[in-house]
């Protein structure tokens, strides 16, 4: 974990957050744990990111903090809604209770800057916030140990499928792992239907599997789902 001290930055220069939490009492102990640091400045509190275009119109803030898991909301849908709105040079923070691997790689892929765990001490967040801030990062080290090596077994399953299917076979077969139909991969890959009903029946044979659901199980099983 990154405690290096931070020097304090002029009253100027305070660094503006919005805070998203589903949860109104989380939202109300992180502003009062924020607003004690000079350094910081709150410019909105939300339970989603869907109303964050509101706090667009008072402030633009510096920094997101964001617990991305919402009930019947997917947590990465939430993060493309603040970059949507936001756009890429905003830095994103995510606080929340549980990050799993596939997560962790996620949200590393997607240029968040910050993993915060609830269970750690919440001194540590104006910390974590200063220092993303100031270009750096802070992720957990357990969390990014364990998604860099779900990201070294996804190479190497992907390397030993792909190994086996031609680029447009690994293409199909990964949208159709996916629950694609037939007609919608059709439409994607630009080909005809028959073609794909073709390339299936070689990815079928070439991969020892004799359905979708199965191709599906075994993306899966190799974390490419």
């Amino acid at each position: 974990m990154f405690t290096e001290g931070m020097q304090n930055l002029l009253p100027s220069s305070r660094i503006k957050v919005l805070v998203v939490d589903p949860h109104p009492i989380v939202l109300f102990g992180l502003s009062v744990i924020l607003e004690e640091d000079d350094n910081l400045e709150i410019v909105g509190t939300l339970r989603s990111a869907d109303s964050i275009q509101e706090v667009l119109k008072l402030n633009k803030p510096d920094i997101v903090l964001i617990d991305p898991h919402s009930p019947g909301v997917d947590e990465l849908i939430q993060i493309k809604q603040v970059q949507a709105a936001l756009g890429s040079e905003i830095k994103i923070v995510v606080y929340t209770a549980t990050v799993n691997q596939s997560e962790t790689c996620d949200l590393i892929r997607m240029g968040v800057k910050g993993i915060l765990l609830k269970e750690m001490s919440v001194s540590l967040i104006p910390q974590c916030l200063k220092k993303v801030h100031a270009g750096g990062e802070w992720l957990d080290r357990r969390s990014v140990r364990m998604a860099f090596e779900q990201i070294l077994q996804r190479e190497s399953a992907h390397k030993k499928i792909s190994a086996h299917l031609s680029s447009r076979e690994m293409s199909l077969a990964a949208l159709i792992a996916k629950g694609y139909s037939s007609k919608l991969a059709a439409r994607e890959l630009q080909i005809t239907e028959g073609s794909v009903r073709v390339y299936l029946n070689r990815i079928y044979s070439k991969l020892h599997i004799s359905s979708r659901l199965q191709l599906a199980l075994l993306f899966k099983e190799k974390g490419l789902g």
